[in-house]
């Protein structure tokens, strides 16, 4: 593997940071860990870069966890015991990238103990099945993993509904029934007249009314969760791109949003205001 060595403007750049980072009235113990982490944000920028097609999340968001976890290793690095920094440094890089995934990233915040809990059950399953032997029933894996069978069941239940179900997803059509294809959306009971929403109302028309990729987009993005990088990965677009396209799309519904209320004010009648009493003779 060929080692690229970085540019001379970052070396300026770096080299600037940490003169002017030298001048900050600080106590010496800090000034030195500030100065050591000016000096290996590469390994920060390169964890993140390896962990950005693994998984969900912005490439800056994943710098900036990997900056938090070199801060951390730097706070904890002995060099008396003969580790090179990066050696001990990439391991924490990694886990902060990896923790924020797991705790921070999903909409759908489920305990980490309950995940592990899975994984574990699911690995005893991979392993039995590799050995030859019958899978574990529910009972039998809860008591191999020491846990009550109701946690297990947690566990399951919290693995299989971790995943958001989009309401413009076609649902599956079965080969027995020849009804058309419809959207979970439509597939929902419809609300009475009574309950009925008209700025509900207003967003579906004004949906239905955008460019087919737009309105995908969109979706993908403000309801299923999905971060731009993975979305334009997705539809092989360039990033900025459909982040412009996205801002133009959202402006673009705040005014019409905006135009529809101000035509609904005006259309509504005027209320005459109520006359004040009159005072009588005796007040």
């Amino acid at each position: 593997m060929i080692s690229r060595s970085p540019s001379p403007s970052c070396k300026c750049q770096s080299n600037r940071h940490r003169r002017r980072e030298a001048r900050r009235a600080l106590p010496q113990p800090i000034l030195e860990r500030n100065d050591a982490v000016l000096k290996h944000l590469g390994l920060a920028h390169l964890g993140a870069q390896r962990q950005l097609h693994r998984g969900d999340g912005e490439r800056d968001d994943l710098v900036q966890e990997g900056r938090m976890g070199l801060i951390r290793a730097l706070d904890r690095f002995e060099p008396a015991r003969g580790h090179r920094l990066s050696s001990y440094a990439m391991p924490r890089i990694t886990g902060e990238i990896l923790h924020y995934r797991r705790d921070r990233l999903r909409t759908l915040r489920i305990p980490w103990r309950l995940n592990d809990l899975h994984a574990k059950g699911m690995k005893i399953q991979t392993d039995r099945q590799h050995l030859g032997q019958p899978a574990l029933d529910a009972s039998g894996l809860a008591h191999a993993l020491g846990v009550t069978r109701q946690r297990w069941q947690q566990a399951c239940m919290a693995h299989q509904h971790r995943h958001l179900l989009s309401l413009q997803a076609p649902q599956q059509a079965t080969a027995t029934t020849s009804q058309p294809v419809t959207t979970h959306l439509e597939s929902l009971p419809a609300r009475s007249k009574h309950h009925s929403d008209p700025q509900l109302t207003w967003l579906r028309t004004a949906l239905k009314s955008l460019d087919p990729e737009r309105r995908r987009w969109l979706c993908a993005h403000w309801i299923e969760g999905l971060s731009i990088t993975a979305i334009a990965r997705h539809e092989r677009i360039d990033r900025r791109t459909l982040q412009r396209l996205l801002n133009d799309t959202l402006r673009d519904l705040r005014l019409q949003a905006v135009a529809a209320t101000t035509e609904d004010q005006a259309a509504r009648p005027k209320a005459w205001p109520n006359p004040q009493p009159r005072l009588s003779a005796a007040h």
